[in-house]
């Protein structure tokens, strides 16, 4: 049985690993962007550069947490980097897909939805707001290819998102779950003021994160959290608090343990949009390769 002690001490043990892969995951990344920069090296490959360093800024992250002796360390620069370089990786996707009709490569949608999660966190509402329409039209298109039904989670953070938003979902388009189990009732009050309901919905999806947090992922067993970068950072909850709050619904209240760590905090941050140098001196680049197209972003 799983516990918030057990995936935490996993989770410390896996980012200080991943966190030993610096090559892999920062200075390689870093050189290839530069070289790509300094015509040394084609565009192959910055995208997933990308990817690669939103991961490591995550993995700082988390893991800055867990090694607080006081469990109160929370550096949300750490968290906005790798937020907005996981953005860019989509952004940059989504820009060579429309210039190469059999490209259609993009991060998975799993990691996107907690991208913009994390985007409306830090309180960058206008770029979140344009990504959430920018990841629809990858999940109608060639990208997602109406996306994945295996995990329940990033479903019910977009549904979150468009019932916020006022967006109308074409579920023949996508490849909806046909069961999505603790989320379809918290989906049926996600508005409530009811302050006891409130408390036990999160209370059911807490437990559910921590039982599904496993990556152990087998043929007959797919837990919904497959990855320990969110083991203890349960941010699609995050984001249905945040949400409410930002619609002046009743405050959560609740004492629940996985919720109550410091780093889950679903109240909106004033955390100002990162300036990544060589991010825009690529997307410059990549402009003056493709004259006639715009970033979505």
């Amino acid at each position: 049985m799983q516990t918030i002690q057990i995936l935490a001490d996993y989770t410390r043990s896996k980012k200080k690993y991943q966190l030993e892969k610096k090559a892999d995951f920062y200075t390689e990344p870093l050189k290839d962007i530069e070289k790509y920069i300094n015509n040394e090296d084609s565009v192959a490959g910055i995208g997933m550069a990308f990817d690669f360093l939103s991961s490591w800024f995550h993995y700082n992250y988390i893991y800055t947490f867990l090694s607080d002796d006081e469990g109160i360390a929370n550096d949300s620069s750490l968290l906005a980097k790798s937020t907005l370089l996981g953005i860019e990786a989509n952004n940059w996707y989504f820009f060579l897909g429309k210039n190469h009709e059999k490209y259609r490569r993009a991060i998975l949608f799993d990691n996107a939805i907690k991208h913009l999660a994390q985007s409306l966190l830090l309180g960058w509402d206008s770029l979140a707001v344009r990504y959430g329409h920018l990841l629809i039209e990858m999940l109608y298109g060639k990208q997602y290819q109406g996306g994945h039904s295996a995990y329940k989670h990033p479903w019910f953070m977009l549904e979150l998102f468009c019932k916020w938003q006022g967006i109308e979902l074409d579920y023949s388009r996508l490849n909806y779950p046909k069961d999505m189990n603790v989320y379809a009732k918290a989906l049926q009050n996600w508005d409530t003021n009811d302050e006891v309901v409130l408390s036990n919905l999160v209370n059911d999806l807490a437990d559910f994160h921590i039982s599904e947090s496993d990556e152990s992922v087998k043929a007959n067993n797919i837990p919904d959290f497959p990855s320990s970068d969110y083991f203890i950072y349960p941010v699609e909850i995050l984001l249905w608090l945040n949400i409410r709050n930002r619609m002046g619904l009743a405050e959560y209240a609740g004492d629940n343990a996985l919720i109550n760590l410091s780093v889950n905090n679903w109240h909106t941050q004033e955390v100002e949009i990162p300036t990544i140098e060589l991010v825009n001196q690529a997307k410059a680049k990549l402009r003056t390769e493709y004259p006639d197209t715009e970033f979505y972003l």
